[in-house]
């Protein structure tokens, strides 16, 4: 891993978290989290949770640092999405494409019930027929 600037070192998980919702424009915080990923693990699903206090020297100290990605996800799941989206949109469309992306790169390939993949590619299709004014019937090869 690079060397970090001085200013950079004593900089924690928090503090992180907090600038990267107010530049996304994210008002419920208590889902968001930063995780670490191995990229060298043969587990594709597999993300560590940073600790709060957790400074980036730290972090850049662990052996292996080199090979973690930092990643922004929602890790605390709300009990009904619905809620989410009135309270805060942003945050709900983050956590929309976290899922299309988790299924997408096969996060939890493994754990993923067929019927769930489904209705989400379902969904995703209507989401894009909607962003594209596509109405009518939907023709798959129009979305390809």
């Amino acid at each position: 891993m690079p060397a970090l600037p001085l200013c950079l070192l004593s900089v924690c998980e928090q503090d992180v978290i907090h600038s990267l919702q107010e530049k996304l424009n994210i008002s419920c915080s208590q889902h968001f989290c930063l995780m670490l990923q191995n990229m060298k693990s043969n587990i594709p699903g597999k993300m560590t949770l940073l600790q709060e206090q957790e400074t980036l020297a730290e972090l850049a100290a662990k052996p292996g640092a080199r090979h973690f990605r930092c990643l922004f996800r929602v890790a605390f799941v709300p009990q009904d999405a619905y809620d989410l989206l009135k309270e805060d949109p942003i945050a709900f469309e983050y956590f929309y494409m976290q899922c299309c992306n988790d299924v997408v790169h096969e996060r939890f390939a493994s754990e993923m019930k067929y019927d769930t993949a489904l209705r989400l590619s379902a969904l995703h299709i209507q989401q894009h027929a909607v962003s594209n004014n596509i109405t009518g019937k939907i023709s798959i090869k129009a979305i390809e």
